[in-house]
């Protein structure tokens, strides 16, 4: 006999899910979650984002508990990471946050510790549109993430969404090949009808941008971006908090800016601000609004905002973004409109 399960009913407030660019004014995003972190193998997705002294912290504490290994860095990180949720909230953003991850779960795709790093959700999905689209990362410890947000993203379907998957990667590090197609959230930007999509080498692939297109249909025009190979993604060298306006480490683009924004108005980071500090990975709220973590390193960006006629709140995250993502890794919107 088929059992029947009940299904949670939307929240009566929620808005149809949508997406129309990234300066599109955030209402929902699903945001990482505060509550764990243990640290993945050091395989080869690992060194795209290990840095200076964390990489020494990560190679020693591989497929550990943070909080266990070193519950001061938890602490501080679970507190930024919960400071950005209340901060949303606050300013009336529904926020959902990503679940805890079964035991069954946490051996996929094969049956190795690939950490939980469900404090940055930015890659299992995307949102184009009225699309939610659960990717298929290049990285093994992305791959598990999806399952820690399903619930999630299949309640989008009651709201307007069309859900669907992309084939998954498997077992496999990586495969490229025909059929084969890797993407990951930090390498895809929404720009109206225009979507980037960032491809170091490391993460998305040619064929997963072939496939996006696809899927998307001819309503979209997608278009695959070079960057070098030091950034797993788009999103630590660019961001787009107005249209017209970037915030841009130029030095990463090794064919140059795409030909959509090459003459838009750049705010000029270096290599090392990019990587380091993150300095193209903030979060911006609507097309007036955008939220710069409060590290020093970050006043030059916090001030350049500024005399463009940004508002700049300023909160700490210099403890998750030490794992190679700040406030844009953290969370995937469901609504900008």
């Amino acid at each position: 006999m088929l059992q029947t399960v009940e299904r949670p009913a939307p929240a009566q407030d929620a808005l149809p899910v949508f997406v129309s660019s990234e300066w599109g004014a955030l209402k929902e995003c699903v945001y990482g979650s505060p509550h764990r972190w243990v640290m993945p193998k050091f395989l080869g997705d690992s060194k795209l984002r290990a840095y200076g002294d964390f990489y020494e912290f990560w190679v020693a504490n591989q497929e550990r508990d943070v909080a266990e290994v070193d519950p001061e860095r938890f602490r501080e990180f679970s507190n930024q990471i919960q400071g950005a949720i209340n901060l949303l909230e606050g300013l009336g953003v529904r926020v959902q946050i990503a679940q805890e991850l079964a035991p069954a779960d946490l051996k996929f795709p094969r049956g190795e510790n690939h950490g939980i790093v469900t404090a940055w959700m930015r890659d299992p999905f995307v949102t184009i549109g009225n699309n939610v689209i659960e990717l298929a990362p290049r990285s093994l410890f992305h791959r598990r993430q999806r399952f820690a947000i399903r619930s999630i993203l299949a309640s989008t379907m009651d709201r307007g969404a069309r859900y669907f998957s992309q084939p998954d990667g498997g077992a496999e590090d990586s495969r490229d090949e025909p059929g084969w197609g890797y993407l990951e959230g930090g390498d895809i930007f929404v720009l109206g009808t225009k979507i980037l999509v960032g491809h170091s080498g490391g993460c998305s692939n040619p064929e997963g941008v072939r496939w996006l297109q696809h899927a998307l249909g001819r309503e979209y025009d997608v278009e695959i971006v070079p960057i070098d190979p030091m950034y797993p993604h788009l999103d630590c060298v660019l961001s787009t908090p107005r249209e017209g306006v970037t915030v841009v480490c130029l030095e990463a683009f090794p064919s140059g800016l795409p030909e959509h924004i090459r003459d838009w108005d750049h705010i000029v980071v270096d290599k090392h601000l990019a990587k380091r500090h993150m300095a193209c990975n903030n979060l911006i709220l609507d097309d007036r609004t955008v939220v710069v973590p409060s590290e020093e390193a970050l006043d030059g960006v916090a001030a350049a905002l500024k005399q463009r006629r940004f508002e700049v709140i300023r909160i700490p995250y210099a403890r998750p973004s030490e794992f190679g993502g700040s406030f844009r890794c953290a969370h995937q919107p469901l609504v900008r409109i």
